[in-house]
């Protein structure tokens, strides 16, 4: 018997390490890339939405701007607030239906906004999830 003496296999250690480096490339796939839920949208082209909102209709895209104001608020709809968005064509006002079924925000003047939204019935947009930027 020989006391002290231990004995590491070299491929052993080398599995183990390459069994770790997987999982942490797989975990960062799945926890951090997964997470953006906007990554996939389609940017909605603001300038062409002020000319023809209609022409969005049943679509779904990502919208980036800057809470304005509460334009109106009604018990079972929601609020319906403006956006500020930069275009190549200076500042544009959209406004959005942000539903009851997203009530847990706290939306304030100024506030930087993600939201996902989906063009409804003669254009007008309704927020499915957003997100503070």
């Amino acid at each position: 018997m020989r006391s002290g003496a231990t004995f590491i296999n070299p491929y052993m250690l080398m599995l183990c390490i390459s069994i770790f480096i997987c999982m942490s490339i797989g975990g960062y796939f799945v926890f951090v890339r997964e997470a953006d839920a906007f990554r996939q949208l389609e940017k909605l082209d603001v300038i062409a939405y002020s000319d023809s909102a209609k022409t969005f209709q049943g679509g779904v895209y990502l919208v980036q701007g800057t809470m304005e104001e509460l334009l109106q608020a009604k018990t079972g709809l929601g609020k319906l607030v403006s956006l500020s968005i930069s275009t190549s064509k200076g500042v544009i006002l959209i406004p959005v239906l942000i539903p009851e079924s997203l009530g847990g925000f706290n939306l304030q003047k100024g506030q930087s906004l993600k939201i996902k939204v989906k063009s409804i019935d003669h254009g007008l947009l309704v927020a499915t999830k957003i997100d503070k930027s």
